[in-house]
């Protein structure tokens, strides 16, 4: 290879390297132009983007708690019975874990919900406090189309309010009210469920619940247990069984209840 071919590739390179340190320079300007601007406009361009807040993390425990049960079945009624035993059976069981399920669910709002509403009077609802609940600003802002929003009450609240007198009746003609509109309950165009776990009308009493059940987390163990026990008490065969689960209140704002006043 000839001398001047040497030195015509050893330019080149030279060339090359120079290139590629004024594009590293070039880029590195850029980045700290871009490092210079502030967060809303840190693309360089004249956009004033507005930081949204960030989301408040954190953790929210879901110990297992165990609930236990028992029927007792006589030997002669095992022996005998000429009915579907065992449907009886699995329909006394299923409305036990329903109620425990209920009751362990009204509880955990009762203790971490948000009061939406202080009642005026210690023995009643009055007219307008209901329409307080559902237009309050606490509740409000976690409202979805998801379907989850609904009332939990006592058959006997429900009737309270709904006797609420006025021209016309204020809660007793609420156009979601009957079977026909696929909702047989309804307050303020939300469902209305019946329960004898919340508390009756009474000084300091929460009576009626409120909001976003999504916010309410709940967790199970996939396992219902067994055990059938023959030998416990004489002549009876005992069937134990016990399931375990836990709720939560995950955002105390989008879920609570309305409170009487002591007095």
């Amino acid at each position: 290879m000839g001398s001047s071919q040497k030195r015509y590739q050893t330019h080149a390179k030279r060339a090359r390297e120079q290139a590629l340190r004024e594009r590293r320079a070039r880029k590195e300007e850029k980045r700290a132009a871009r490092r210079a601007n502030s967060e809303q406009a840190d693309d360089g361009s004249t956009n004033n983007y507005q930081r949204d807040v960030a989301p408040v993390m954190a953790n929210k425990d879901f110990t297992l708690a165990k609930k236990t049960k028992k029927l007792w079945l006589t030997e002669e009624l095992l022996d005998d019975e000429d009915i579907n035993l065992m449907a009886a059976i699995a329909d006394t069981i299923g409305r036990a874990l329903g109620m425990t399920h209920n009751s362990l669910l009204i509880t955990e709002v009762a203790a971490n919900g948000s009061v939406l509403k202080t009642f005026a009077s210690a023995t009643a609802i009055a007219a307008g406090e209901i329409e307080d609940i559902v237009y309050g600003d606490t509740v409000g802002f976690y409202f979805d189309d998801g379907g989850s929003i609904h009332w939990v009450t006592r058959p006997a609240t429900y009737g309270n309010v709904k006797s609420i007198t006025g021209n016309p009746r204020m809660y007793g003609a609420d156009p979601q009210d009957g079977p026909a509109a696929g909702a047989p309950r309804a307050l303020e165009g939300f469902p209305v469920h019946w329960s004898l776990y919340p508390a009756a009308t009474a000084a300091s009493a929460k009576d009626i619940y409120f909001g976003n059940w999504n916010f309410v987390g709940m967790r199970e163990e996939p396992a219902l247990r067994f055990i059938r026990d023959p030998f416990s008490v004489d002549g009876i065969v005992v069937l134990k069984y016990s399931f375990r689960t836990v709720y939560g209140v995950l955002i105390a704002g989008a879920v609570g209840y309305g409170v009487h006043p002591s007095a």
